[in-house]
């Protein structure tokens, strides 16, 4: 049977790239959305008005870059590089020019702020094409490794861990110095050079608790010194990890981000924050948030819903969780007009309608509450004591408190709303995982390449814009997206009142873009 062959590596062709590019292809949109762009005005470090030095590389050419690279897995500087010299796609993208891996690892140090701005824009454009819905949004975080090991995140326990074992060698040594003839012994020198070493470290382990200590003013208590910015967060059974904390609003719809953020804390009060910012970006008057139960917080669901914000948040027990499950917080019922509790045996709780503040740590924020109680005989001399208040609580013969927050009204109404829409509830996993598994687990995105959290905001201002163009060409299609992205150039020429013999000049350069016959028509 005969075999295909392929043709001869001498022979000339004449073909140009422009070719050898489809019309639908992933480096068309690219190009007429960073066309559509004015750089200048997003903030972009503009490169190449001195008259002396050499030629720089202009800013559009490393934007369409890192989106190609991005939204093809290649986000190193180097292999960017690399791949500008053998990927036929680059060529035509970038007209064959090769920037250096340092010209493109600064591009994206430089302009986090303005590549925040790219990504809005591309938002407001998703918005006018009505690809956001606009009325429910899911929340959830996710946590990227930092440029930052473990090694180096400390806390005061691990600095006094330290400390001690430094304390302990130390002694250990000069026990032995003590025990020996320094004329005599060889080892006398080596001992001693291993103490000055531990001195040293002692050095640096010292300046680490004095940091730790300024540092612990402000509500922090670990501190990281290779990214300031990152911190040990939880991963899942008791792994830790030192990263950031990326939170994400997506939208209902088409599953696109409609705002991220970049934190270094838990879920607990990041809910409010991202739901504000993407109802204002959506320009909507109300809008619904699913969340799972890591962001269920009284102080986070009043402030939604003061900004006209339902949230639909997995409920959780928040009740001292006594041996009859009959007994707890949630079988006592309250009744709002008289201000009361009931007990399941029938008896009103009262409370003499003070606030108490109640503080929880440095990391929570302190909230009020109201105390209500039997008379203490009467809870006393109940027959079901032991099962209501258990056995630590015999000895308490003021009886069995129930507390009440400031926060209550808010998270019962978030409780019954989850409980009868249930069916609703349920779309949050779909929405809000879809885009981080596609980062993480199909493009490999599971940790930052940048330092700091302004720098690490601007990589995730790419890697969410790249998501949501992918998104936007698979509800469009490809063809339809380019075709809305020229008209937008278009507009843009005309609004700058670009004339005629501007696009002569440009023709004579580029040949027959396809604006050209538009704008002198």
């Amino acid at each position: 049977m005969p075999t295909i062959t392929g043709a001869h590596r001498n022979q000339l062709q004449m073909i140009s790239l422009d070719q050898l590019i489809g019309e639908d292809h992933l480096v068309r949109v690219i190009e007429a959305f960073v066309d559509y762009l004015s750089l200048e005005e997003l903030g972009f470090v503009i490169k190449g008005k001195s008259k002396e030095g050499r030629p720089a590389y202009q800013a559009e050419i490393l934007l369409k870059l890192y989106l190609y690279g991005y939204q093809n897995r290649i986000r190193s500087s180097r292999r960017l590089e690399r791949e500008c010299t053998r990927n036929i796609d680059l060529w035509w993208l970038l007209h064959q020019q090769v920037p250096c891996y340092k010209t493109i690892a600064n591009f994206r140090k430089d302009n986090s702020k303005a590549l925040r701005r790219v990504f809005r824009q591309f938002n407001a454009l998703c918005l006018d094409w009505s690809l956001f819905e606009g009325k429910t949004i899911a929340v959830d975080g996710s946590k990227f490794k930092g440029q930052n090991s473990k090694k180096n995140n400390y806390n005061k326990k691990k600095v006094e861990r330290h400390l001690n074992y430094i304390d302990k060698k130390t002694a250990e040594y000069f026990e032995l110095l003590e025990n020996m003839d320094a004329k005599e012994s060889a080892e006398y020198e080596e001992i001693d050079m291993k103490i000055d070493l531990l001195n040293e470290r002692r050095k640096k382990y010292e300046e680490l608790e004095e940091s730790l200590e300024k540092v612990s003013e402000e509500g922090e208590l670990q501190i990281s010194t290779v990214d300031p910015d990152a911190r040990a967060l939880p991963l899942h059974m008791g792994i830790v990890e030192v990263g950031y904390n990326i939170q994400s609003a997506v939208d209902a719809a088409n599953k696109m981000v409609v705002d991220y953020q970049v934190t270094n804390k838990n879920d607990t009060y990041a809910l409010s924050e991202i739901s504000i910012s993407a109802k204002e970006i959506l320009e909507v008057e109300e809008l619904d948030v699913l969340a799972d139960k890591g962001y269920h917080n009284g102080y986070e669901m009043e402030r939604c819903s003061n900004n006209d914000i339902t949230t639909y948040i997995s409920p959780k027990d928040t009740s001292v969780k006594s041996k009859e499950k009959a007994y707890r917080k949630n079988q006592f019922v309250y009744n709002a007009e008289a201000d009361t509790y009931t007990c399941p045996e029938f008896k009103t709780l009262k409370s003499n309608g003070k606030w108490y503040k109640k503080n929880v740590g440095k990391n929570r924020k302190p909230y009020h509450v109201k105390v209500y109680k039997l008379p203490f005989h009467v809870c006393n001399n109940c027959p079901v004591r032991l099962k209501c208040a258990g056995a630590a609580n015999l000895k308490n013969s003021k009886g069995r408190p129930i507390e009440r927050s400031q926060y209550d009204d808010y998270i019962k109404a978030n409780k019954d709303r989850v409980n009868q829409n249930k069916d609703y509830y349920r779309q949050r996993q779909a929405i809000v995982e879809h885009p981080f598994g596609t980062i993480k687990r199909n493009w490999g995105f599971d940790h930052t390449l940048l330092k700091t959290k302004e720098k690490v905001d601007g990589e995730f201002a790419l890697i969410f814009l790249s998501y949501n163009l992918r998104r936007a060409m698979s509800t469009l299609g490809a063809l339809a997206l380019i075709n809305r992205l020229k008209e937008l150039f278009f507009d843009f020429l005309r609004r700058r009142e670009i004339v005629e013999p501007v696009v002569g000049k440009l023709f004579c350069v580029c040949g027959d873009p396809w604006w050209s016959k538009r704008l002198v028509a």
